[in-house]
């Protein structure tokens, strides 16, 4: 049995693999090169199958493991390098975590949003603790298993609804907020179990292993928020000028930090110390250089860590899990999204809203194969139950990506039913309400060149409403008086709290071809007598939004072109530049 740091998995050798040292050191480095060739060109083949059915590439990792051990391709011997490289791998993926996480974004979504992630670990857990009992698993198993199913994961969400360009969304901050206080309880529980896994605490009871352990969160807490605030901003300013010194300043910080924060008197795991050297650094103005320029090299080790965590995946009796794992994927796939629809609901959001961020948790987050491995390290599960939990992690994944991806077909589909789910009429969304304008023009989006257009509209007292789905954008313009809805505006019940029946136009500024189709197609089933001007981002979006009978379209470069040729043509033309340089920059806030 081999350990595999704080996500521990079991790995079987044979009695030659664990003598190497004999082996003479040039066939050992000839060893290390052909698996992780093997393992590289594997998991690169994974990825691009899985990418072609628009999946994480999570699972093609694991998916590589699998075909390399339980499937039999290829037996891994170089166990400890992989190890090494794992642990690596893992660390990294917390110090990305701690680097990127805003604190901030806890007090900017309020009470309502810290509630219901709260209230959904909670309702999670109990829920799924009493379905892993009714499966005949233990207590503790139980426990593990219904923790693991609470977490969502984070990375692939982000991701997906950054590529939706969602994360701005009313939605999307609420989804940023849950998982937030996900991370954060997952992170307290980590601590938790690997403290005790140093041995440091074990003559302590229960509740002194926990209060002990939050004592050392605490001060450790305390020296990151000094270097934070007092050593890295004036470090990294000088150390910022160098690229190279910059990458090679935050490996050494990251890792060594790790080391330090793993030494016997501090009792925890290399991957808490990763997070929060992560969070050293998640104020400084130079976090995001860094988090671009580490998160190749976390991709690399993190592959090594899912194909290993796949190749250790044991098949033998695999019949007795799969049911299990079918069972439990429902729960996740369902269950959890059901759980976070109606605590949303009962919070005062619309079922719409409500709907959206209850898909977004419907899959098993990386945090949870990280405990489960830590439980199989202390002793507390066996490998069948590492192994169920990462079957139930690559199935909801898998299907919860393309439900992410068509939740508004779903909800199209569900919005019938999930009407029951309107408990509040939406209270907590203040900025929609209905419109009683009449003759007024409606404008989708105020960023960019919306606002420009909005701020133009204030100035001359036009009659007009702004649809965004940016709270932020939506509560500026609605202290400065100007009716707005905070929405899609592809939603029908957005269009008509936005009065597009009564309106006499509407500029969409939307940046999404999809988004824009869907407002004209809504509008001419309804034959509305409203004139249509979009914002196209190229030709051949234009021809087509063209097709579709809108009255006219915004292309922003051919518009410039225009404005320049103007320009131009004027008898001073540098001291018109020299004038509109000023307006811009007065504009600008410059």
């Amino acid at each position: 049995m081999q350990t595999f740091g704080t996500a521990t998995i079991i790995y079987s050798y044979s009695p030659n693999n664990l003598e190497t040292r004999n082996i003479p050191e040039t066939k050992i480095m000839e060893n290390i090169f052909l698996e992780l060739s093997l393992i590289l060109m594997l998991a690169a083949g994974c990825a691009l199958l899985v990418h072609f059915f628009k999946q994480s590439s999570i699972i093609a990792y694991i998916v590589a493991g699998l075909l390399l051990g339980p499937l039999g391709l290829w037996q891994l011997r170089q166990g400890d390098f992989l190890h090494a490289l794992s642990q690596i791998g893992i660390t990294l993926l917390l110090f990305m975590v701690g680097l990127e996480l805003d604190i901030t974004q806890l007090k900017k979504i309020g009470r309502r949003v810290l509630l219901a992630g709260v209230f959904q670990i909670l309702a999670t857990t109990l829920l799924g603790f009493g379905f892993c009992v009714t499966l005949k698993f233990s207590l503790l198993a139980s426990l593990y298993i219904a923790l693991a199913l609470t977490f969502s994961s984070t990375i692939i969400v982000v991701k997906l609804l950054s590529e939706k360009r969602d994360l701005q969304s009313l939605y999307g901050r609420l989804v940023v907020g849950i998982f937030l206080t996900q991370d954060f309880v997952a992170l307290i529980i980590l601590m938790i179990l690997s403290s005790g896994s140093q041995g440091a605490t074990f003559s302590l009871p229960l509740w002194g292993q926990i209060i002990f352990t939050l004592c050392k969160a605490l001060l450790l807490g305390l020296v990151i928020a000094g270097l934070s605030k007092f050593i890295f901003p004036r470090l990294l300013k000088f150390i910022g000028k160098s690229d190279e010194l910059l990458l090679i300043f935050s490996l050494a910080w990251a890792l060594g930090f790790a080391l330090f924060v793993q030494l016997p008197v501090i009792g925890f795991s290399l991957e808490i110390g990763g997070f929060l050297a992560g969070l050293a650094l998640s104020n400084s103005s130079w976090h995001h250089e860094i988090s671009g320029r580490i998160r190749s090299l976390r991709d690399f080790f993190i592959m090594i860590f899912f194909v290993v965590l796949g190749s250790q995946i044991s098949l033998v009796g695999i019949g007795a899990v799969i049911l299990p794992a079918v069972g439990l994927s429902l729960f996740v796939l369902i269950g959890n999204p059901l759980i976070v629809l109606i605590i949303l609901s009962l919070l005062g959001y619309k079922p719409r809203t409500s709907f959206f961020v209850g898909v977004t948790v419907g899959q098993v987050s990386e945090f949870s194969l990280i405990l489960v491995a830590l439980g199989a390290k202390l002793g507390h599960l066996s490998p069948d139950v590492v192994s169920l939990v990462t079957l139930v992690a690559i199935i909801t994944i898998a299907l919860s990506s393309y439900t992410i991806l068509r939740v508004e077909n779903i909800y199209l589909w569900l919005s019938g039913l999930l009407s029951w789910f309107d408990f509040t009429g939406g209270s907590a969304e203040k900025h929609l309400h209905v419109s009683s304008l009449r003759g007024h023009i409606v404008l989708l989006g105020a960023h960019s060149t919306g606002k420009e257009l909005a701020d133009n509209f204030l100035k001359h007292k036009v009659k007009f409403l702004i649809v965004d789905f940016n709270p932020d954008v939506a509560e500026q313009y609605a202290k400065a008086g100007v009716p707005v809805v905070c929405g899609d505006a592809s939603d029908p019940y957005i269009q008509e709290l936005a009065g597009f029946r009564h309106a006499r136009m509407i500029v969409s500024t939307l940046p999404d071809l999809h988004d824009n189709l869907g407002v004209v197609e809504s509008v001419k089933n309804k034959q509305l007598k409203v004139k249509l001007i979009i914002m196209a981002q190229n030709e051949n979006d234009a021809k087509l939004l063209y097709k579709h009978k809108v009255d006219y379209v915004l292309l922003p470069h051919y518009i410039n072109g225009l404005h320049l040729s103007k320009i131009l043509k004027h008898p001073n033309p540098f001291r018109q530049l020299t004038t509109l340089r000023h307006e811009h920059l007065k504009a600008l806030g410059a």
